[in-house]
């Protein structure tokens, strides 16, 4: 009788370590399950696609990008331009082509050390004739957009950009671009990306007719420390790429915010 009870007592340990053994191996297995699948679960990168959906591309805008000069900007697909065409009217007793505002393509003319953005084309008066001081003109022509012409007489931006390894460098430019008795003022970093800087330059204190820095336009000087590249361009004494036939409105600011260091 005792060895029976011996034999049962066995038989029922047994059962039980194998059940706890059955039951522990499961949690281990279920834990495992849990980790791997919080570790390969993809995250969404919201920085990344609002980034991506602020780069995209205005409509009726063109992107230009120049690895070489290390930036990009945005520019009009098309602008009004006071020379755009041209038209023949009746003026008293005479006949004459005058100039007519029309909307003309932009385009990007690259150049050795930067670009010029300008209208395509243009049309020019041409074989004039003089009556009683006013005079009139019997052809009208489409003058094709050349750098060779931008480079003589530049009507439109300018970009020039140019590496400065050092500020002693920048300085230099500088001097170069607006006048020996120019420097090198304040620089503000940009609202649209902190590693670049707006710089204000500095003039000589000088009278007009004396001054070695004589500034009368809008420009713009840009410097990208970690490019270690300096920009420029001269808007002018007044905007160039108009919105609007009375060129009430333009582009030129929008242009200017546009543009990012590529790095």
């Amino acid at each position: 009788m005792i060895i029976f009870f011996a034999f049962l007592l066995v038989i029922i340990g047994g059962g039980l370590f194998a059940i706890l053994t059955k039951e522990g191996g499961g949690t281990a297995v279920s834990t495992s399950n849990t980790v791997a699948e919080k570790v390969t679960k993809p995250q969404i990168d919201v920085g990344q696609e609002t980034q991506a959906e602020d780069n995209l591309v205005p409509t009726g805008w063109k992107a230009y990008s120049n690895a070489d000069l290390k930036f990009s900007i945005n520019y009009p697909k098309t602008v009004y331009s006071a020379n755009g065409s041209c038209e023949k009217v009746v003026e008293g007793s005479n006949t004459s082509y005058r100039p007519k505002t029309a909307q003309v393509p932009v385009k990007i003319f690259e150049d050795t050390g930067g670009i010029f953005v300008a209208p395509e084309f243009t049309y020019e008066l041409s074989a004039p004739t003089t009556v009683n001081n006013v005079t009139y003109f019997d052809s009208c022509e489409k003058k094709s957009t050349t750098l060779a012409g931008l480079k003589t007489e530049q009507k439109s931006w300018h970009i020039i950009a140019k590496p400065v390894p050092t500020k002693t460098d920048l300085e230099k430019f500088v001097q170069e671009q607006f006048g020996t008795g120019c420097s090198v003022g304040t620089m503000t970093s940009t609202a649209a990306n902190n590693k670049v800087y707006d710089v204000k330059i500095e003039g000589d204190g000088k009278d007009v007719s004396e001054t070695l820095c004589g500034i009368n336009y809008i420009y713009v000087l840009k410097y990208v420390p970690e490019a270690k590249m300096v920009y420029t361009y001269n808007i002018g004494q007044a905007y160039s790429f108009s919105k609007d036939p009375g060129g009430s409105e333009y582009y030129d600011e929008e242009m200017n915010q546009s543009f990012h260091p590529i790095f």
